[in-house]
């Protein structure tokens, strides 16, 4: 095994947050999500596994929770049948038994892409391999994450807690995006080497058209886009809930402009598509209950903004010609290049499994696809699918506030949510595993609390004003 130096940073920090309040191991563990290019440690013996310091983390934040018999109770509740935790459960243990049965029962019966990366431009024979055991270990620290934080955050104090904490999230990688800039512009990107040591090919250099591609502290310029997508829309939710409108708009417009300059065809899609949902999902607001003065705004606002921006590309001949090269490379000529193609091989070939195991999939960790829904059809087959998208139903569904007015926590429920939907757009335009991350876990289960049953919660109302549609 070898120690990094960030996952000596990582234990100090597990130690002195185990005789902290747990508010600190809990915001710690959210900072540490944004770690997506770091190695707390490397098992050699294991292929080179890298433990990121988010799941070394989490070791140490159940061990400080679960000692609290209240936090206990309300994490086993979180699993209680009917409730979101009780689906991912049933999902992660079909999840298991799929990793080791489905890769022997069907061993030789279909070629696959391997999860390993470097494997990725040839198929291989289904068998049992080590990413089975890796991506079973990941979907279980998926759930804990999900139970802890849904345990965690079932009183008012620890709601608030995490909100802080997701909020502070969007700022923290937003500071990465300009440390990421600087120390590309001056030479000294070495400086950031230290939370870049994972086993992959981290691609912080890249430019296109003339700008860096940020990166941020990802492996990738599509790994910052699809995380700060969700970061963006998490605070412009609450911005159009009205809650802390000067924080949050300030926060929205900079993810905003860090998304565009990841120059990220997984990013653009992702935030086109966020936007067309929102935008009609207020439509539909619009026509059944008031509306904040900053959902007007963008109903209002956003198509004309759109319809300037399109005019005065359209003035300039260079800045016109810039922007279709720019399209043309990231969105209409991208099935065409390399990458288009052999992510459309690993989908084609992912949907072949699925046949080839008559409907059962191949199991978690055998394959790779380049979208979310069709690794997890092609990894669980129907019945693991079907579990799985019962959690997700939950997810999204929620009740409705009964109240007229909002309080913070029903705001910053509604913002997870959102951001959680955000998640899902990218990862499926160009999700390859069944694995979403820690991150969208710890959100969804933010998501999934409900601030009214919350027994010390008192009504704190957002200050705002509505208006209704004509």
């Amino acid at each position: 095994m070898t120690v990094e130096i960030v996952g000596i940073i990582t234990l100090a920090v597990a130690f002195i947050g185990m005789f902290c309040d747990p508010s600190f191991m809990v915001t710690a563990f959210f900072f540490a999500t944004l770690l997506g290019s770091a190695a707390a440690f490397t098992l050699e013996s294991v292929g080179g596994l890298n433990i990121s310091p988010s799941h070394f983390l989490l070791s140490f934040l159940a061990l400080k929770l679960l000692i609290d018999k209240t936090i206990l109770q309300r994490t086993i509740r979180a699993i209680a049948p009917g409730r979101p935790g009780f689906w991912l459960l049933l999902a992660v243990v079909y999840g298991l038994l799929s990793a080791y049965f489905m890769p022997r029962i069907f061993a030789g019966q279909t070629q696959v892409f391997p999860v390993r990366i470097y494997l990725n431009t040839v198929t291989l024979p289904l068998e049992p391999t080590m990413a089975n055991l890796t991506q079973s270990i990941y979907f279980v620290a998926d759930f804990m994450t999900f139970a802890l934080i849904y345990g965690y955050g079932g009183s008012l104090s620890g709601y608030r807690v995490i909100g802080n904490a997701a909020l502070s999230c969007v700022v923290l990688n937003l500071l990465f995006a300009v440390l990421d800039l600087v120390t590309y512009s001056t030479g000294t990107s070495e400086i950031l080497a230290f939370i870049r040591n994972a086993n992959y090919s981290v691609m912080a250099e890249a430019e296109l058209s003339g700008f860096k591609r940020i990166v941020g502290s990802f492996i990738e310029a599509s790994g910052f886009a699809a995380a700060t997508l969700g970061y963006f829309a998490f605070t412009f939710r609450l911005w159009l809930l009205g809650a802390r409108p000067l924080l949050t708009s300030s926060l929205s417009l900079l993810s905003l402009a860090a998304l565009i300059f990841a120059t990220s065809t997984t990013g653009y899609v992702g935030l086109v598509g966020f936007l067309l949902f929102v935008y009609i999902q207020t439509g539909f607001r619009a026509a059944l209950r008031p509306l904040t003065s900053q959902m007007l705004a963008f109903m209002v606002g956003g198509p004309f903004i759109v319809l300037l921006i399109v005019v005065a590309v359209a003035q300039n001949a260079d800045t016109s010609r810039y922007f279709q090269t720019l399209l043309d490379t990231m969105i209409l000529d991208k099935m065409s290049t390399t990458s288009g193609l052999e992510r459309s091989a690993w989908n084609q070939q992912a949907l072949l499994n699925f046949f080839d195991t008559f409907g059962f999939g191949a199991g978690l960790g055998s394959l790779r696809a380049s979208s979310f829904p069709i690794a997890v059809v092609a990894s669980f087959g129907l019945v693991g699918t079907s579990i799985f998208g019962l959690f997700f139903i939950n997810l999204l569904s929620g009740r409705p506030t009964k109240h007229a007015d909002i309080s913070m926590e029903e705001a910053t429920r509604q913002a997870a949510k959102s951001a959680c939907i955000a998640w899902l757009i990218t990862h499926t335009v160009s999700g390859a595993l069944t694995d979403l991350g820690v991150a969208f876990y710890a959100f969804a289960a933010l998501a999934c609390l409900q601030p009214s049953l919350i027994a010390e919660q008192t009504t704190l109302p957002l200050s705002r004003r509505y208006f209704r549609a004509p």
